[in-house]
């Protein structure tokens, strides 16, 4: 079974960016995640996509937890992580050098949105199964010789923040 809901939802994550232009060629660039769910859970499948200008020359990064790599062609830094528990924090630094001659266009301008995909194993809406019955004739499956178990997995779909 498949739904979707857009309110009263709580979400797993908090993204906190943090960008600082340091002179004009270079930004210093830093996203903290929080994990907002019980601690014995553990959110998987963890990607986040931060956005760099398209004037972007190198880029050097810093994450303690999971690997980070700057993909060039998406104007991006890609950081993943394979697994993450409840109620933990952990943050990517970067530092993003700038060509000079087209550093004026990124003073000002729209702000990009940083994006995120993950896989938690409970409903973030609250949506719990309280009565399963199993009815299958043509397979001669009674309610009495089935397991009825539920597995909850929330996807992220479109998870995004917008820089500050």
């Amino acid at each position: 079974m498949k739904y979707r809901t857009t309110s009263d939802i709580s979400l797993p994550f908090r993204v906190i960016p943090l960008v600082r232009e340091v002179g004009r060629t270079k930004q210093e660039v830093k996203v903290v995640i929080k994990s907002n769910f019980k601690p014995t859970i553990f959110a998987q499948k963890i990607e986040i996509r931060i956005p760099t200008p398209p004037n972007t020359a190198g880029v050097q990064l810093l994450c303690l937890k999971g690997r980070a790599k700057f993909k060039a062609s998406d104007n991006a830094i890609v950081w993943r992580m394979k697994r993450m528990s409840g109620m933990k924090e952990s943050q990517i630094s970067a530092e993003v050098d700038l060509l000079p001659s087209a550093s004026e266009k990124t003073h000002g301008g729209a702000k990009p949105t940083i994006s995120m995909n993950f896989e938690v194993p409970f409903a973030c809406s609250g949506l719990k199964v309280r009565y399963l019955k199993v009815f299958e004739p043509k397979l001669n499956y009674s309610d009495h010789d089935t397991v009825k178990w539920v597995r909850y997995i929330s996807k992220s779909g479109l998870y995004e923040t917008r820089c500050a």
